[in-house]
């Protein structure tokens, strides 16, 4: 499952999304998820960056998988 947030734009109508299910705690994986996620969302050339990687790296992760039973969409 892939989600995204995007702030809200002025005179653009809300939306909001509700996932409803099971959820387990997948003990592989997270190192490869923050791994994708920064070089999408940042600049890794970036020395500074790099180094904020490479820190989060160094821990230890787990990944939160929500199994969904539900999903509901709103708009308001």
């Amino acid at each position: 499952m892939n989600a995204a947030l995007k702030p809200p734009d002025p005179g653009e109508r809300e939306r909001r999304l509700s996932v409803a299910g099971r959820t387990t705690v997948e003990p592989d994986g997270a190192h490869d998820l923050c791994a994708r996620l920064t070089a999408r969302y940042w600049c890794l050339d970036d020395p500074a960056r790099a180094d904020a990687l490479a820190g989060i790296l160094d821990v230890d992760w787990v990944r939160l998988a929500i199994h969904p039973e539900t999903v509901s969409r709103y708009t308001y």
